[in-house]
């Protein structure tokens, strides 16, 4: 274990020496960050060793909520979007990660135990809440820029969802664009976090791909959906801001 807190040490006070040295001006953000991390990872942990104590897998759906309530809370921050915006954002990564979730426990094509089911949550809501943060962010970028488009359709009496559709079909793209190349890369560059688990756990490393490709298959399908329910959630509202020359 002291081999890991030097490692951990030694990362950070190298990116604090390069944002420094690069006159990036980032040592409060890199500090608050790596705080946070760790004490939100111990109190994880405590939480993980509640959790496996009880031994039911549905508590992953509490335990989703959570994560998805932070991830909402998180995805505001980047997305810079008010606050009333935060249970919008929560649906639209908690029920994408649901319906991911429930298939992939009820046929048991993941162990169905807390300690194979719970990190696969996590992995889900946050990729979840990357795919909402880049879509929405897209969202506001093409809707300000294709706001003079936007007007003239609706003046011409269109929805707003006709009008509005280039915008989301871009916005759409972009935010399930990060899990497609890691798909495409998928065992040539990239060895994804559960399939390396697996294998330094000692499982086939047969076993550990068709897990692996299970999780990212599910992360893509659950990506087109929080990205597509988030532009939907946000459109009208960035459509607005952009008219107004607001944030949104």
């Amino acid at each position: 274990m002291t081999g890991s807190y030097i490692a951990i040490a030694g990362f950070l006070v190298f990116t604090l020496i390069a944002s420094e040295k690069l006159g990036l001006n980032m040592h409060k953000s890199i500090s608050t960050a790596a705080v946070r991390s760790v004490v939100q990872m111990f109190l994880m942990g405590l939480v993980l060793e509640y959790i496996f104590r009880l031994n039911n897998v549905w508590h992953v759906t509490y335990f989703a909520a959570f994560m998805s309530v932070f991830a909402a809370y998180t995805a505001k921050g980047r997305s810079k979007t008010g606050e009333g915006h935060i249970i919008r954002g929560f649906l639209s990564i908690y029920i994408p990660s649901m319906l991911g979730l429930m298939p992939v426990i009820l046929s048991g094509a993941v162990p169905v135990q807390m300690n194979a089911i719970l990190p696969v949550a996590g992995m889900v809501v946050g990729n979840c809440m990357n795919a909402h943060s880049i879509s929405v962010d897209r969202l506001r970028a093409e809707c300000k820029a294709n706001i003079a488009a936007i007007q003239g359709m609706l003046a011409l009496g269109l929805t707003m969802e006709i009008a509005a559709k280039d915008s989301v079909v871009a916005a759409v793209r972009a935010g399930i664009m990060p899990v497609l190349n890691n798909i495409a890369s998928l065992g040539v560059v990239l060895l994804p976090g559960l399939a390396a688990g697996l294998l330094m756990a000692g499982v086939s490393p047969l076993k550990a791909i068709v897990y692996q490709l299970v999780v990212m298959y599910m992360i893509f399908a659950v990506n087109i959906l929080t990205s597509y329910l988030a532009c939907r959630m946000f459109r009208n509202d960035m459509v607005m801001a952009a008219a107004t020359g607001e944030q949104g």
